[in-house]
């Protein structure tokens, strides 16, 4: 009886570790796809700052001398925080190539 109830018991085990593995892999891949849909929003989010820089250097060609300088000083704000973003972040790996449907 002491035997079957160590069977149950290594069984039981077995299934909790089991059933913590596939726990595991299912978390892991929402976190790919979580990381794939942030790569995806962050290039986006980069191919519209370029269409505003774009905007911003029409806007300067146009521009009076004042506010060309009031943009100018808005920009630096704007690197500077982007300078402070960048220190506190961790650096990353490159993002793999997208590979082909």
């Amino acid at each position: 009886m002491a035997t079957e109830r160590g069977g149950h018991v290594t069984e039981f085990q077995t299934k909790i570790q089991e059933k913590f593995q596939q726990a595991q892999a299912k978390a892991a891949t929402r976190v790919r796809e979580f990381e794939q849909e942030a790569r995806k929003v962050l290039e986006t989010l980069g191919d519209r700052a370029q269409a505003e820089l774009k905007v911003f250097v029409e806007f300067a060609q146009k521009g009076s001398r004042d506010q060309i300088l009031i943009l100018g000083i808005e920009l630096e704000k704007l690197g500077q925080k982007l300078q402070e973003i960048a220190d506190k972040s961790e650096p990353k790996e490159p993002p793999a190539p997208a590979q082909p449907n």
